[in-house]
């Protein structure tokens, strides 16, 4: 068995990456190009902000020039950094820790201020685009957070922020990195004395730093991460940033030693883990290795909507419920008494059990959606009807206004009415586009001398128009607010009341298995609508640009026309509940 260290992700991601990364013949895949853009959208933020702490912070030292140098090269130039007191060393190489198993660089290791009680020393720093901090009214319970300005990065020079707490629970992984970063500082002797802190910059805008970004810091040591206990009264505890890393360093320093000694032998020790399909799975270049090892039928596969977590799969597991087949065939009330004291990590524990086990019996009947009452399904009606939806853009500017407009006093067929503008929006054309749509809406309802009724599905609609009533406090934004409460009305809440989606209740889904509608495009979604729409505007030829244009054109419609039909099914009277 070969010596081996693992990096700071290893804590913090899936097990079964370690296990296949120590698999003897098991070839790394690269990373493609669709999985590179999945992570490049932080990159331009943290070269950004490690250009303004070079700029600002005197004397700070780069070490990303070394990156082409060999390894012992990087680790004498950090070393070198730390011995002569630099007050900020940007990615700076720390030697290989071979008894702790671990390796590393930190995005900014911060040099600790000389004080009585505290040897000079390193603190880790970590740059994430996403936010750290949420508000929080101080309290008996709640210290303010520590924050230094970029300009002045300093543990030392921290000042309390009142009113701001971390996001713990979200943002664990990043507080397991901080730990591996600073045992590898202990490790190599250069760690700050006294109380462990890691620093974070995220996307935050902190008001008393004048609405800029700055360090957050974290005590390692503070017991702030709720976490699974058998010995707990209530299930969970809680664990410092450094107990939960040492517990899953030491878990994947496992499974990297058991997976080295595999020689293909039955006398091999058996593996540690087993693959567990969850959302990392999606932008794992491990996924095509591990999904040849579940069954077509396997539990975690089968079960994408409101899914069980990873550790209430393992414990069904272990209590011998596998696959989908074995969930919906279980006798719940003989296995809940097993199962119930291994997953009070979360609440809710019975009631998840049991809708996913309700989802995997109507799936093994191939039940698509149940109705669950016989209550009258009640569909207003008007002599015009509007189906109504918007297409926004990744950078939330809706760009697309999309109505059907069906008058039910003839036999004409509904007619689509598009509102669209295909370029990088500002927040003021956005607005006009959206003055163009909503005043066509207003005189459609006051010139028709008619009843006029609108139709959509989900609230999102409604919500983006109160927004521009709320945020400009003009017509026609105010006469469509005042016009929803009345003249809007919301199927999904239908839906909700009266079915169970066995795959979720969202239109594409509903629309398909109620009235079997079907959409024109191969792969219709509204993520996948905001990359066609950046594709035309930024296509290069006006050919390819007509082309994405129509095809997001061609998927609005759609999306009305299936709120057309899936209203109709209703009407209709739909299928009677079940049982």
């Amino acid at each position: 068995m070969t010596e081996f260290v693992l990096d700071a992700y290893a804590a913090r991601s899936c097990p079964v990456k370690t296990q296949n990364a120590f698999l003897p013949g098991l070839e790394r895949p690269e990373l493609d190009e669709s999985l590179q853009e999945l992570f490049a959208g932080g990159a331009p933020f943290k070269a950004d902000v490690l250009r303004r702490v070079l700029e600002t912070v005197p004397h700070a030292v780069d070490c990303r020039t070394l990156r082409d140098a060999p390894h012992d090269v990087q680790v004498a130039a950090t070393l070198a950094a730390m011995a002569d007191g630099v007050p900020v060393i940007v990615a700076g190489l720390l030697p290989l820790d071979w008894h702790g198993h671990r390796s590393g660089r930190a995005d900014l290791w911060v040099r600790g201020q000389d004080t009585p009680d505290a040897r000079p020393g390193y603190y880790p720093v970590i740059v994430k685009m996403h936010r750290m901090l949420e508000r929080q009214t101080p309290g008996p319970t709640h210290e303010p957070f520590p924050i230094s300005p970029l300009e002045d990065p300093f543990h030392a020079h921290a000042v309390p922020v009142p009113g701001r707490a971390l996001r713990v629970a979200s943002r664990e992984p990043d507080l397991l990195q901080l730990a591996h970063y600073w045992r590898l500082l202990g490790a190599a002797g250069t760690a700050a004395g006294g109380i462990p802190y890691g620093g974070v910059i995220g996307s935050d805008q902190i008001p008393p730093l004048g609405n800029r970004l700055g360090v957050a810091w974290v005590r390692l040591d503070a017991k702030q991460i709720r976490t699974f206990s058998r010995t707990a009264a209530t299930g969970w505890t809680k664990r410092s940033p450094l107990e939960r890393y040492d517990h899953e360093h030491a878990f994947r320093v496992k499974v990297a030693t058991v997976a080295q000694r595999q020689t293909g032998s039955p006398e091999d020790p058996p593996l540690v883990v087993m693959p567990i399909r969850v959302r990392e799975c999606d932008r794992c270049v491990w996924w095509q290795t591990c999904l040849p090892q579940l069954g077509d039928d396997d539990l975690s596969l089968r079960i994408a909507k409101s899914p069980l977590d990873v550790r209430e799969i393992a414990v069904l597991r272990r209590l011998g419920v596998s696959t989908l087949t074995d969930l919906a065939s279980v006798d719940l009330d003989a296995l809940l008494p097993s199962y119930l004291p291994e997953v009070a990590h979360r609440p809710g524990g019975e009631e998840r059990l049991r809708i996913a086990a309700h989802r995997a019996q109507l799936m093994v009947s191939g039940v698509e959606l149940e109705r669950v009452d016989d209550e009258p399904l009640v569909v207003p009606s008007a002599e015009i009807e509007v189906d109504f939806d918007i297409e926004t853009s990744a950078d939330d500017h809706v760009y697309l206004w999309g109505f059907l407009v069906t008058d039910t006093r003839t036999e004409d067929p509904p007619t689509y009415v598009a509102f669209s503008d295909f370029s990088e929006l500002t927040e003021a054309a956005e607005r006009r586009l959206a003055d163009e749509a909503l005043t066509w809406l207003r005189d459609l309802v006051e010139s028709s001398g008619t009843s006029v009724r609108v139709f959509h599905y989900s609230r999102y609609e409604v919500l983006r128009i109160q927004r521009l009533a709320e945020s400009y406090s003009r017509e026609p934004f105010v006469w469509a607010a005042r016009f929803a409460e009345e003249g809007f009305f919301d199927l999904f809440e239908l839906i909700r009341t009266h079915f169970f989606g066995t795959y979720g209740l969202g239109l594409k889904q509903v629309a398909h298995s109620g009235s079997g509608f079907s959409w024109r495009d191969d792969n219709p979604g509204g993520l996948n609508s905001q990359s066609w729409f950046a594709d035309a505007v930024n296509a290069e030829t006006d050919d390819v640009r007509l082309e994405l244009t129509q095809r997001v054109l061609d998927y609005n419609e759609d999306d009305v026309r299936a709120t057309h039909a899936l209203r109709a099914w209703l009407r209709a009277g739909a299928p009677p509940a079940t049982g």
